[in-house]
C-alpha cells in the first residue's frame, strides 16, 4: 500500500479546533486537491479553494457518494460527532467508496497503551481501531498521537490553569509527564504523513512539540508573569472516580472532561511518549515549552518582563 496516491483529499470536520489547523495545511500545498465535508445544515464557510461537499451523515448511500473518488479521507470531528462515534459511519462509507488511505480522528492519547481502555469515552476509537486494522489490506490507515493541544489547553483553561486569574490545579502535585502539541502544527504533520506514506502507512505516529510536567508550566507561567499563582491541588484517582460519577449520571461533559484530565495526568503513561516521537522522522520542528508558555502569556495579553 505504500504506493498509495493522496491528490484527492476530503476531510471531515474543518471548522472544529483540530479542522481550523489541518485545512490551511493541506489548502497551501498544491500536491493536494483538497474538499470538505461539511453537515447539509451547517452554516460554517470555508476558503474558496476548497471543494465544499455538503451532506447528511445518517444518510449512508449519500456518504459513500460523497466520498467516491477521494484517495485519502482525514476525520478532524469532535464534541458530539466524536462522542456519536461519526468516524465508525465515515469508516464504513470509505471502505465502500474505494477510499484508499483514512486518518481517524483520534488524537491525543497513545491508544496502544493498555491504560486507553479504562475510561468509556474512548471505547469508539478503540473499536475504529480494530476495525481499521482488520480492513488494512483494503483501506490503510494512519493513527496520530498528539498528546495535549498545548496552545488551545492553556488558553481555554482545559489543562488546568486559569491564566487570567494566575490559578491553577495541580493534578497529583503536578509531577507527572505529559506530551503535547501545539493545534497549529497536527496541519503540518497531517501533510508529512500524506507526503511519506513509506513512514506512515498501517502505522501509528507520535508527534510532540514538548513533554512537560504541570510543575514545568507553572514555572514558567510565574516566570513569565511575574506572579506567584495560587495553587490548589487534585488527584488524578478523585478525578477519575467525579467523572466516572458524573458519566452515570448524564453529565457527559463533566465526565469526559474529567475522564481526559484524570487519565492524561496520571503519569500510567497513555499521554507521555517522548521516547517515540516521529518529529524528526517527519521533518517536524519541534516548540519549545519556554516558548509555547510565553506564547500563550502573550495571546492573554498579560504583560511579559
Amino acid at each position: 500500500m505504500s504506493d498509495v496516491k493522496c491528490r484527492n483529499v476530503l476531510l471531515v470536520g474543518a471548522s472544529g479546533n483540530a479542522g481550523k489547523n489541518i485545512l490551511p495545511a493541506l489548502l497551501a500545498d498544491t500536491n493536494f486537491k483538497v474538499s470538505v465535508l461539511s453537515r447539509a445544515d451547517s452554516s460554517a464557510t470555508f476558503p474558496a479553494n476548497a471543494n465544499i461537499i455538503h451532506v447528511n451523515y445518517s444518510d449512508k448511500p449519500a456518504l459513500v457518494k460523497a466520498l467516491t473518488g477521494q484517495d485519502v479521507v482525514v476525520s478532524a470531528v469532535g464534541g458530539e460527532a466524536l462522542l456519536n462515534n461519526l468516524d465508525k459511519s465515515i469508516i464504513e462509507a470509505c471502505l465502500q467508496a474505494g477510499v484508499k488511505w483514512f486518518i481517524p480522528a483520534e488524537y491525543g492519547f497513545d491508544f496502544n497503551h493498555d491504560s486507553t481502555s479504562s475510561i468509556p469515552i474512548n471505547n469508539g476509537r478503540l473499536e475504529n481501531i480494530k476495525i481499521l486494522k482488520e480492513n488494512q489490506s483494503n483501506l490503510a490507515h494512519t493513527f496520530v498521537s498528539t498528546g495535549a493541544f498545548l496552545d488551545w489547553g492553556l488558553d481555554t483553561g482545559f489543562l488546568g490553569f486559569d491564566i487570567a486569574n494566575r490559578r491553577v490545579t495541580l493534578y497529583d502535585q503536578g509531577k507527572n509527564l505529559v506530551s503535547g502539541t501545539i493545534l497549529k502544527n497536527l496541519g503540518k504533520t497531517i501533510v508529512a504523513i500524506l507526503h511519506q506514506p513509506q513512514l506512515t502507512l498501517n502505522k501509528r505516529i507520535y508527534i510532540a512539540d514538548a513533554t512537560f510536567t504541570q510543575q514545568d508550566i507553572l514555572a514558567l507561567f510565574e516566570k513569565y508573569t511575574n506572579v506567584k499563582w495560587a495553587v490548589k491541588h487534585a488527584t488524578t484517582e478523585e478525578t477519575l472516580k467525579n467523572a466516572e460519577e458524573a458519566w452515570t449520571n448524564g453529565n457527559i461533559l463533566d465526565g469526559y472532561i474529567g475522564f481526559i484530565l484524570g487519565l492524561a495526568y496520571s503519569g500510567k503513561g497513555a499521554c507521555d511518549f517522548e521516547d517515540k516521537i516521529n518529529n524528526q522522522d517527519l521533518g517536524l520542528e519541534r516548540v519549545s515549552l519556554e516558548q509555547a508558555i510565553k506564547e500563550a502569556v502573550q495571546r492573554n495579553k498579560i504583560n511579559v518582563h
